[in-house]
């Protein structure tokens, strides 16, 4: 709804007043903006408008669902050709318009903001300014391509519209995309005052002689942007990010012109996009998923909710040093053990190095001291004695877990849960050997923690109800992204990242190239591929891994699989990894180097295609997932696909491993793995789910 309000002396205020909790822009309310801009500027009573928010916030963008319903372009002008109309109505007619924010304004909301001839923002240090639009697959669709670099100019306005930075209040304001700051109880009165002193005001863009704020798009400079922002944008995830490129072309293209050739050009890419299937994923994973992963509505009901005071990590390594500098970031008093007084010290010291790194980044909200102050490291027990949360993160060994965590619960209260950052072994057999199994759960932090949001909950049968509330709390403390799922041998993410990693050595053993492998991933939008990961990774911990993932051995997805023969004979050969300067590649002070052995080592067994070596590296990824919801692992597709999005970098164009079975389309799929099993072993077999699903034309996502 938008509400009409009377200032006074001819100037009327339009007020966004939206059902929930922020305003939401949608097809009907832009109908009704236009239609109400309509009656006003051709009342002659009326001498300005002022556009406000009954809201803490003005509007934070359009509506998701109604853009993600819409099936093509049309649709999506639909929603969106009125509010086009009643922006540039706004700017010429002839009467002044003066935003009103009381706090954030993104996406479309800005856009509205922007067709105003004057902004003004409360002194809300909570809001945030900015086009969000790209990290969800999309672009700004209302003018915000065209008249953010008329106002800021193209070098200012780019890396906010790729990149979707949210700018806080000051930087706004420095930007230009604020005129005035004004006290809360003082915005509509400000708004009004501005309105009456500026009778006839225009935009920049309206008059005669207008140009662009620094450099011009044919300018010398303007071809060097350009030129360098394409290559960037083209070399960013294997050129599969469609928003970017489109942004760009959009920009290159409506700046040549005017604005109202330029905001046409603008509707018609806008239009193609949201109707895509790049932004449908994005939308869909990574911010319904992640939306509905945040909002923990899977949390026991009934339950007080809990708040951790004093957290205990054990273990100092990377892991538990990163977990203990977000919990330290949030407030909670940290006593990291490892296993001597030395130990503890060095570990302290790094996190010291690490907080001084951030700080000089800009990206630590605090003094280092004040951080670190709430961090104290040891070798006795007893130091954690008080402690109301413990956190596991030794060496993936089980007789070192074992032995920290029946230490550790004979150390804290009879009621403190305790947690465990292992990736792959399994809960349950981890809680036999600490008093009150109930209180064990799994809590899989990804690397680095502190830039990582996702954490794999795992619960084990023997769970309880009062462990996973406060798990859920002490995620919601962290500002983590919790994706729930049931214990098993490598839970969820790291079934699937070990079938990634598997198939890679299966590849490699069949005498394929590095160079391919990573190419195929690369190219299809992972920021590395599985060669140059599985060198980071460094190949004895990734034998290890394959190892203990290897379960009894029957598992399908052994069906075939050479990956530990490869690794052995790479480990025969004296190849480690990276660090080492010998692994699937070899290392110099010059870069990165193909190491002619590797085909030695491996003769090639057939040719194959970059498209087959692709197919190969995600269809057996999204096997594996849909293994996993078949064994009770994973609740529901869409905990998957954020799973793998937020986890391990799978291409957030592609949505996930479920997304993408959708995106191929189930019967094609279950028809590419069966030619896969029949020539590359079983494990590509398909799940009589998944074959069920292509007979009645199902998807995993609606």
């Amino acid at each position: 709804m938008i509400r009409q309000q009377d200032l006074g002396d001819g100037v009327v205020a339009l007020m966004y007043a939206c059902q929930g909790p922020v305003n939401t822009l949608s097809g009907d309310l832009n109908r009704l903006l236009a239609q109400k801009i309509a009656e006003l500027l051709a009342d002659p009573g009326v001498t300005g408008l002022v556009i406000g928010s009954d809201k803490g916030d003005f509007i934070a963008g359009g509506d998701l669902k109604e853009l993600q319903a819409a099936a093509d372009p049309e649709s999506v002008q639909a929603i969106v050709t009125p509010f086009l109309q009643a922006l540039r109505q706004l700017e010429q007619g002839g009467k002044p318009v003066a935003a009103a924010m009381p706090g954030t304004a993104l996406g479309g909301g800005l856009e509205l903001a922007l067709a105003c001839h004057h902004r003004i923002a409360a002194d809300n240090p909570a809001a945030r300014f900015g086009f969000p639009e790209a990290t969800l697959g999309l672009m700004p669709g209302a003018g915000g391509t065209q008249r953010l670099p008329r106002l800021v100019g193209i070098a200012a306005a780019t890396p906010l519209l790729l990149e979707g930075k949210r700018l806080p209040l000051a930087d706004a304001k420095a930007l230009g995309l604020i005129n005035e700051v004004v006290p809360a109880d003082q915005l509509l009165a400000t708004a009004k005052a501005w309105v009456l002193a500026n009778a006839g005001a225009t935009q920049p863009w309206d008059r005669k002689g207008f140009t662009l704020p620094g450099f011009s798009v044919q300018s010398q400079a303007g071809r060097q942007f350009f030129t360098g922002a394409w290559a960037r944008s083209k070399k960013s995830a294997g050129g599969n990010n469609l928003a970017a490129l489109t942004i760009l072309q959009v920009l290159q293209q409506g700046l040549e012109r005017g604005i109202d050739a330029g905001l046409v050009i603008e509707t018609r890419h806008f239009a193609r996009l949201a109707s895509g299937k790049d932004a449908k994923s994005k939308i869909r994973t990574l911010f319904n998923g992640v939306n509905r992963a945040r909002a923990m509505k899977i949390r026991p009901a009934g339950l007080p909710p809990s708040k951790v005071q004093h957290l205990a990590v054990l273990g100092g390594g990377v892991m538990g040093r990163g977990i203990g500098h977000v919990a330290a970031l949030a407030g909670i008093r940290v006593t990291l053990l490892d296993v001597n007084d030395e130990a503890a010290a060095k570990s302290l010291a790094a996190m010291r190095a690490h907080a001084i790194k951030e700080a000089e980044k800009g990206r630590l909200p605090m003094p280092v001291d004040t951080l670190m102050g709430r961090i104290t490291g040891g070798a006795d027990y007893a130091a954690i004695a008080t402690a109301d949360f413990v956190l596991e993160a030794v060496f993936e060994k089980a007789e070192i877990k074992h032995e920290v965590l029946a230490r550790a619960a004979a150390a804290v209260g009879a009621e403190v849960p305790i947690a465990s950052n292992t990736s792959t072994m399994p809960i349950g057999g981890l809680a036999q050997h600490v008093t009150q199994p109930a209180r064990v759960i799994g809590l899989h932090f990804f690397s680095p923690v502190d830039r990582m949001t996702l954490v794999e909950v795992i619960r084990a049968a023997k769970t309880d109800d009062a462990t996973l509330a406060r798990a859920f709390d002490f995620m919601k403390q962290l500002g983590r992204t919790p994706v729930v799922v049931n214990d098993g041998l490598g839970f969820f993410t790291s079934r699937i990242v070990t079938t990634y990693s598997s198939e890679t050595l299966n590849l490699i053993g069949e005498g394929v190239s590095a160079q391919l492998i990573d190419n195929a991933a690369v190219n299809a939008g992972f920021a590395i591929g599985g060669a140059t990961l599985a060198d980071l990774t460094t190949l004895p911990l990734l034998s290890d891994i394959l190892k203990s993932m290897r379960g009894d051995g029957q598992r399908i997805a052994n069906a075939g699989n050479i990956a530990e023969d490869t690794v052995a004979k790479l480990l025969a050969a004296g190849r480690t990894g990276k660090v080492a300067g010998q692994g699937l590649y070899n290392y110099t002070e010059s870069g990165r180097e193909v190491w002619p052995g590797l085909a030695e080592l491996f003769p090639q067994s057939a040719e194959l295609t970059e498209e087959t070596v692709r197919r190969r590296l995600f269809h057996v990824q999204s096997l594996e997932a849909v293994r996993c919801l078949d064994e009770g692992i994973l609740a529901d597709p869409i905990d998957g696909d954020v799973a793998a999005v937020l986890g391990w970098g799978y291409p957030a164009h592609l949505g996930g491993p479920f997304a993408y079975i959708d995106r191929i389309g189930a019967v094609c799929f279950v028809a590419e793995c069966d030619q896969l099993a029949s020539q590359f072993g079983a494990r590509f077999t398909p799940p009589q789910r998944l074959r069920r699903i292509a007979e009645v034309g199902q998807r995993f996502h609606n």
